[in-house]
This record gives C-alpha cells, structure tokens and sequence, in this order.
C-alpha cells in the first residue's frame, strides 16, 4: 500500500507543467522584493505568532514592573500589604464601634456584599459593645466621685472634666464620646513613678481613707480597661482573618495610567489573535476583514493610539460628558475590564469620539455683529427742553428761568467786586 502511495505522489510531481513552476518561481521572486511585512506576515498563522509572542512578552513586562513596585513599597508603605478588610474596617478605642470605610471597601466589594459584612459585624460584637458601654457608666460614676470629693477637680483636671460630663449626662452616648480612654493609662504611669499626690492612709469618724478610694477606683478603671483591650483585639483579629476570594491590590501598585496603558495594549493584542484565530479557521464573521499583510500590520497603530483613546474616554465619563455602564471606576476590578475593554474594542470606541467630536464641532456657531452705520449714532441731547404746554407750566418754567438768571448776576457781581478788591490790594 505504502509503495502504491509513494508511486501516485511521484506521478503528481511529475505532471506539474512548466507554467506552473514558472509561476510559483515568479510568486518567489515577487515575494523576496516584497516589504519586509509582507514576507513576514504572508500568512495568518505568522502573523498570529508574532502577536502571540509580543503578547508575552508585554505580559512579562508587566508582571515584573509589578511585582518590582511591590517590593519597593514593602518598607516604606505597609499599608499596601493589608488586606481590602484591614484597610477598609477600623475598629475605635473610643467609641468601640467598627467603622466602615466604603471609599476603601468600594474598590473590591460591592456595596450589597458591604451591607453584608456590616450586619454580620454588628450581630457578632454589638453585644458585647453595649455591655461596655454601661460598664463605663459605672466607672465614670465611680471616678468622678473620687475626683470631685477628693481631689476637688485638682487632679488630672483634664480628664476628670469627661468623667463629670458622662455623669451629669447619664446617657450611654456621653459614656462612647467623653470616656478618657487615656485615663488607666496615666494613672498607671504616675503610680509606677511615684508620682501621685499625697493621699491620707487612714480614715475618720469610720469613713474609708484617700488612699483607699483611690486604690478603689484603680481597680475599676483597670478592669475597665482590661475589657475594652480584649475587646478591641478580638475585633481586630476578626478583622485580620477576613480576606477577599480574589484580591487586586496589585492593581494599586503602581498608577492607574501604567495599569490602563497595559490592559488596553492586551486588549488590543488579543483581539487581533482572536481574529487571526478565525481567519486560520476560516470561520470569519461579516464584518471581519480578509487577512492581508496590510490589514495586520494596522495593529502596530492601534497599539500607539489606543492609550490615548483610553484615557481620553475616561476623562469622558469622569466629566459626565458620556455615558458608560461601568461608573464605578474608582473599584480595581471594574477599572480592569474598563480598561481591557476600551483596548478590545479600541476601533469601535475611537469611531464613537470621532462622531462625538464631530457633534462638538457642530455645536460650534458665530454670531455675526450688526453693522453700525452713522445714521444711528444720535447724541445725546444736553439740555432737555422747557415743555410749555399749559399756563400753570408757563408759569412755572418762567420762575426757574429769573431764579437762574439772578444766581448769574450774583455771581457776576461777586466776580467783579472780587477783582477790583484785588486790583486796590495790588495797588
């Protein structure tokens, strides 16, 4: 079977004509003094080999300048290396209520899977929180009571000022806002220094000494905080175990622009494969072009243009000058398929400008300034006219004519008696 084959192959070489091997010969010198394009991308499995190739190799660029941003930052910011949880949820020694930062947590959760977190957070400590918050009712009570009776305010005035307004108020909102978180902390520190005031060891008439309410009330505060410590910390481990299924923070390694200028040359890249791809399939869509040299090469372009396209409708819809379903840019994961989109279809999205900017230039109009001719210059009168039009105006208009004509004369005469004084002075 196999000699029957090679037989029928050898036949088939023999029979091609001399016009086709002058043919193919003509195809071969054409194609040698062809642009080096066209040699290299004269078919599409060439053509999507090199845009395979350059694809990986922008890969690489990009996760080693990512990975190098990463370790720079290590020692300067470690806040880049908490989680979007550690980031995003602060637990206060204050008013001992976890805070949600949703500027933080917007750029990798959503806003109904924050509400989530939100609940199951309150559900888990609220308890325990509001026990806390009582307990700092007593203290106060307690401490202000040592404060006032004994050390008349003098002592630690500043913090004692809290105590008395947590009591005088009463309310569980007083105890979160005004509590001196500060206060054991100090105390414990005067104490080890020997630093407090003088204290009366004994008491009289069977009342307790200074010195044992103070150590009272030490005790308290002490336990006080001893609790809130250990609340704090089980929060903040709670905390610190939360992490998201899929992180991109590295996506705040380094600036947008070096992000977005990466997506949109692998967005490009990949859609040019993907067409090569059915091209080599002969599966093309209608409005896929034929492959030729010419048309692939348009990628190198596109690869140019595309960052600043992508930027450019950005600032578009920062600017609330177009529409676009992603609004949330400020989320990583959402910046990302924005960002590879706009390269993908970069074609398509640059026509859309081009017809937006032509709708701009249209909206351009000049307003054409009337001609000003001579005729309609008319001064401004000086005098307005008496306007005699009755006996009673006559009249009047008569008296205003002598009254001015007398100030003129009067003032004539002044002039004139003012000269010849002069004039005698002089003389």
């Amino acid at each position: 079977m196999s000699d029957f084959t090679d037989e029928k192959s050898e036949r088939r070489a023999n029979n091609i004509t001399s016009a086709e091997s002058l043919n193919r010969l003509a195809q071969a010198v054409l194609l040698s003094k062809a642009p080096a394009y066209k040699r290299l991308f004269a078919s599409p499995t060439s053509a999507w080999l090199f845009s395979s190739v350059l694809l990986v190799i922008l890969l690489l660029v990009y996760a080693t300048f990512v990975a190098s941003g990463a370790k720079d930052c290590e020692n300067p910011c470690k806040s880049e290396s908490k989680t979007i949880f550690q980031k995003g949820l602060e637990v206060s020694a204050q008013t001992l209520e976890v805070q949600l930062l949703e500027y933080e947590l917007n750029k990798e959760i959503k806003p109904a899977e924050i509400k989530k977190i939100d609940g199951v957070i309150k559900a888990k400590f609220d308890d325990t929180k509001t026990a806390l918050i009582q307990s700092r009712l007593s203290t106060a009570k307690v401490a202000n009571q040592f404060l006032s009776q004994r050390m008349n305010y003098s002592f630690l005035p500043d913090m004692s000022g809290g105590f008395k307004l947590i009591v005088d108020s009463g309310t569980k909102d007083a105890a979160k806002v005004f509590y001196p978180i500060g206060f054991y902390e100090e105390l414990n520190e005067l104490k080890k220094n020997a630093r407090l005031p003088k204290m009366n060891q004994k008491g009289y008439l069977g009342e307790s000494s200074t010195l044992d309410d103070f150590n009272a009330m030490f005790a308290l505060v002490e336990s006080q905080y001893r609790l809130e410590q250990r609340y704090l910390e089980r929060v903040q481990l709670y905390i610190d175990s939360m992490e998201p299924y899929l992180s991109y923070q590295w996506l705040s390694q380094r600036s947008w622009v070096f992000h977005l200028i990466f997506w949109t040359w692998f967005g490009v890249l990949i859609n040019n494969i993907v067409w090569l791809i059915r091209v080599a399939k002969d599966r093309t869509e209608e409005a896929d072009l034929p492959f030729s040299s010419e048309v692939y090469i348009t990628m190198i372009p596109r690869l140019i243009i595309a960052p600043f396209v992508s930027v450019v409708f950005l600032a578009m819809v920062s600017a609330g000058i177009a529409n676009f379903e992603i609004t949330n840019l400020n989320n990583l994961p959402a910046f990302l398929v924005a960002a590879f989109f706009l390269g993908f279809m970069s074609e398509s999205i640059t026509l859309r400008i081009r017809q937006f900017f032509n709708k701009l230039v249209d909206s351009i109009k000049t307003q054409k300034q009337p001609e000003l001719a001579l005729a309609d210059l008319v001064p401004e009168p000086h005098f307005l006219p008496l306007k005699n039009d009755s006996l009673s105006n006559l009249e009047s208009n008569m008296r205003m004519a002598v009254a001015n004509l007398t100030k003129v004369e009067h003032i004539q005469n002044e002039t004139v008696s003012k000269a010849r004084l002069d004039k005698i002075a002089r003389g």
